[in-house]
């Protein structure tokens, strides 16, 4: 979820029939990249909207936010939003923050017209209210729904050797009126976080 500019410059290269939507938050020290979100949209697509969602009460130690696009296809609205949730404290279980910051993300789709989707790493474990106010508003939880075992790997709990490992972080939500045909996470250590990947139609 850290994009760094020379990356997003990078891919944009290799994804040439796609527009590159990215939204700038601050430095992140820690990691020593900017805090972005990137979204690729194929160019035949009509983009209605796109912006920064800012999730919570920034600190230097944290990173993370939401970025959006709308897209326009078949006549439908398509609302798509790419999370990176509060990553501090590690336990990934609830805190006021965690809760604001599911609440902003309901708050601000619940008068967008058309489909939705909620992707991202939201950095929670499945079992938190957190998640449970997602799927509380209408959202399908894939993770729980296509019973998926795990959204990290082997690069994650190298990091923490000491700690607990954590299987999840990651999820993808829809609004009940999208039509999933296929979900699925493989398995793969190109990232410490694995690759969700979502085939529905409109």
């Amino acid at each position: 979820m850290e994009f760094t500019p020379d990356l997003t410059t990078k891919v944009s290269k290799i994804l040439k029939n796609h527009n590159c939507y990215v939204e700038r938050g601050a430095f992140f020290k820690p990691t020593n990249v900017f805090d972005c979100q990137v979204i690729f949209t194929r160019k035949n697509l009509e983009i209605l909207s796109s912006g920064k969602l800012n999730l919570y009460k920034k600190s230097p130690a944290t990173t993370g936010f939401a970025s959006y696009v709308v897209v326009k296809t078949n006549g439908k609205n398509v609302n798509i939003v790419n999370v990176h949730g509060k990553s501090i404290p590690g336990h990934k279980l609830d805190t006021p923050a965690r809760l604001k910051q599911s609440e902003t993300i309901i708050e601000f789709l619940k008068d967008k017209n058309g489909l939705t989707i909620i992707g991202g790493d939201f950095n929670l474990m499945p079992n938190t209210k957190s998640i449970t106010l997602l799927e509380e508003a209408g959202y399908r939880n894939l993770i729980h729904d296509f019973d998926i075992k795990e959204t990290r790997n082997r690069l994650s709990w190298m990091q923490f050797p000491t700690h607990e490992k954590q299987h999840f972080a990651d999820y993808v939500f829809v609004s009940k009126d999208v039509k999933v045909n296929k979900f699925e996470v493989p398995y793969n250590e190109i990232s410490d976080h694995l690759p969700q990947i979502l085939d529905f139609e409109i």
